[in-house]
């Protein structure tokens, strides 16, 4: 690797802005609202935490009113009853048949924030473990649940978020992006989304004897890697050993990285939309798509509250180390007119990635070309 090829890859943003959605809904004010002036169901809120209000659901009473929020999913919804002379709220979540509890608070608590500070402190671990289950066993997926005493981060009205991440090809960037717009246009989505690529280190195990044979050949190796990512990896794979007297090809690099969030609610939909034969997100009778390639499911955060994750294929063939950049080196909590400044440039800063890629696959080609030819004089 030339010191010329490093420096050129040097200049490549930390993180890009591709893609952002929010659904047309009608206007909802929290702080103006009183749940005690509700009279019928365009008093509420028109989505609330799992999906868009059933009106068919609406009861109202003189001891108050109760609605629920239909979900995709069958039997999943969100629930809630206010009880004016009782003085108390009385929540009850369900995701695929699954109880996500059921609450009672008192009615001085506003609802927006009863939600976000006490019921979404923590996620509830039967529905990750189901969900874990249920996508695993559908897709070509890693799903991560969400770590005990980790923060839970929660948006109002749309509840939990989750994040679908994946390496990716600089020069799929664009097609990615189209091909999210259209998905959008085809059938406007409920839910929000945003999409961003962002450099992640990434370090990868290939057991000798046990993964592909190409894995331990070094030039071939490393081409696959620039042919998947774009760029150029930080050197050849070296071989390691172990004190067991087991060796592994590694390979480390730095690839951009998709990452989709998007609320927990629309997991299930997005990854139904999203799956293709030949695409990252695949279903479990897809093609097979390559261990250190496959979509991971993350805790929309958790690339921020933790430092690094190690994940292996099922037949403990690949090793895929991944490490995150840290909170004061990323853009994770921007100011609001930082936001702004980086979506007014994200034409321009998408536009130098591409060049920046293309000027480094194309001297990498040219050196293999050099060096065949060489070779063979």
């Amino acid at each position: 690797m030339t010191r010329s090829l490093l420096d050129r890859q040097a200049e490549l943003p930390r993180s890009v802005p591709l893609f952002r959605y929010t659904p047309d809904r009608v206007r909802f004010s929290w702080q103006d609202w009183d749940p005690a002036l509700v009279r019928s169901a365009e008093d509420l809120p028109q989505y609330l935490i799992l999906g868009d209000l059933d009106q068919s659901t609406f009861q109202l009473s003189a001891g108050g009113w109760s609605a629920r929020w239909q979900g995709k999913e069958d039997d999943t919804y969100f629930a809630v009853a206010y009880k004016a002379g009782a003085g108390r709220w009385e929540v009850r979540q369900t995701w695929c048949g699954l109880d996500g509890g059921f609450s009672t608070y008192p009615a001085r608590m506003q609802l927006d924030k009863l939600i976000g500070q006490t019921l979404y402190m923590q996620f509830p671990r039967n529905w990750d473990r189901e969900a874990k289950s249920q996508l695993e066993s559908e897709y070509q997926i890693t799903v991560v649940e969400q770590p005990e005493n980790s923060y839970t981060f929660c948006g109002i009205p749309d509840g939990a978020f989750r994040t679908i991440v994946f390496p990716i090809a600089v020069r799929n960037l664009r097609p990615v992006r189209q091909w999210i717009q259209d998905i959008v246009d085809e059938s406007p989505l409920a839910y929000p989304i945003t999409v961003d690529a962002k450099l992640v280190f990434q370090a990868l195990n290939y057991l000798e004897g046990k993964a592909p044979e190409w894995t331990s050949q070094a030039a071939v190796a490393f081409n696959q890697s620039v042919v998947e990512s774009g760029l150029a990896p930080q050197g050849f794979p070296v071989r390691e050993e172990a004190s067991d007297g087991s060796a592994a090809w590694t390979l480390r690099r730095e690839v951009y990285f998709l990452f989709i969030g998007l609320p927990f609610a629309g997991l299930t939909d997005f990854l139904s939309r999203m799956a293709s034969a030949n695409g990252p997100i695949r279903t479990a009778a897809h093609p097979d798509f390559r261990f250190e390639l496959r979509p991971i499911v993350i805790p929309s955060g958790f690339e921020a509250q933790t430092e690094s994750m190690t994940l292996w294929d099922k037949a403990r063939t690949t090793r895929s180390f991944l490490k995150f950049a840290p909170l004061e080196e990323s853009n994770d909590v921007p100011k609001v007119e930082d936001v702004v400044a980086v979506e007014r440039v994200a034409p321009s800063t998408l536009a130098n990635v591409e060049a920046i890629s293309s000027d480094v696959v194309n001297a990498i080609e040219q050196i293999f070309q050099r060096v065949t030819k060489g070779g063979g004089s």
